[in-house]
């Protein structure tokens, strides 16, 4: 199953959505035009990715990462980021980490002689995460409309201070998003949790949102493609075996590397090979289809 597909159309959508209420959720005076490229590849093409990255409306760019951890490395990160986005585009750029409820008072400035530093840290653990379930469970089974920042806000309460743990916060997350009515509204929540879970999710909670998310439009079409490239897959390695027992009938021998090589031969190459194979003179005649 292409994958990265599928998520491309979650990212994007989680994109969108945070794009048209973060600036508002977390007091920044900005407004966001559209999402950025999160991929920098530096002189060295090794290629690093922002949590999220947008350009803003004086064109320069707002880099958003979510931390659940506190590493001195991080900040090192950040500005090794940030300096590789200047450097490929001239743009400046403002930076907000948002930090989970254990995490607080954490280094926010780099002095690297010339190179001066700063992040902006936004602070999960001084909002009482208890305190906004309960009023977005109430509007939720009131059946009220949630606006832009009752979404930020469900998405983000297993980051919030809470009496919990992040783990039981997270379940209750994604039940009360499950719970929801309007369906776009649902998958707005659940884009979102997708988009952020890998970075805070732990076993359970994974468990318990891949339930809930299979449910949606996004999950049913990871299902369905599942369910496609599963039987390609079976013919594509029936086809294989095949080919494999005719060599070895014409050959008599064939080497371990090219069985392997063979295998992983898309299923269009196998059936030429198949189609040519009283045409080949040797098994390096094989080596062209590699």
């Amino acid at each position: 199953m292409d994958y990265n597909k599928i998520e491309d159309t979650v990212f994007k959508k989680a994109m969108e959505f945070f794009k048209d209420n973060a600036v508002k959720f977390f007091g920044i005076d900005t407004k966001i035009l559209a999402p950025a490229e999160t991929e920098i590849k530096n002189v060295d093409i090794k290629t690093n990715y922002t949590d999220y990255l947008f350009y803003m409306e004086d064109g320069n760019y707002l880099h958003f990462e979510f931390q659940t951890t506190d590493k001195r490395e991080d900040i090192k990160r950040f500005l090794y980021y940030d300096a590789s986005l200047f450097y490929k585009d001239k743009r400046k750029v403002k930076t907000m980490v948002i930090y989970s409820a254990d995490i607080e008072d954490v280094e926010t400035v780099i002095d690297a002689g010339t190179i001066k530093y700063q992040v902006e840290a936004f602070y999960m653990k001084n909002l009482d995460g208890d305190k906004k379930l309960t009023l977005l469970k109430d509007k939720i089974m009131r059946k009220e409309k949630l606006s832009g920042e009752d979404i930020l806000t469900l998405t983000f309460i297993p980051l919030m201070n809470s009496k919990e743990s992040k783990s039981k916060r997270s379940l209750e997350g994604i039940e009360l998003a499950a719970a929801i009515d309007d369906q776009d509204v649902k998958l707005q929540c659940l884009t979102l949790l997708y988009a952020l879970f890998d970075k805070f999710g732990d076993i359970a909670s994974k468990s318990k949102f891949k339930e809930v998310f299979s449910m949606t439009e996004i999950g049913r079409m990871i299902r369905e493609d599942g369910i496609k490239e599963g039987i390609e897959e079976g013919k594509a390695e029936g086809k294989a075996e095949l080919l494999i027992n005719l060599l070895i009938k014409k050959f008599k021998k064939v080497p371990d590397d090219y069985i392997e090589k063979i295998k992983k031969l898309p299923i269009g190459v196998i059936d030429i090979i198949a189609t040519e194979i009283f045409d080949l003179a040797s098994l390096e005649d094989l080596k062209k289809y590699f």
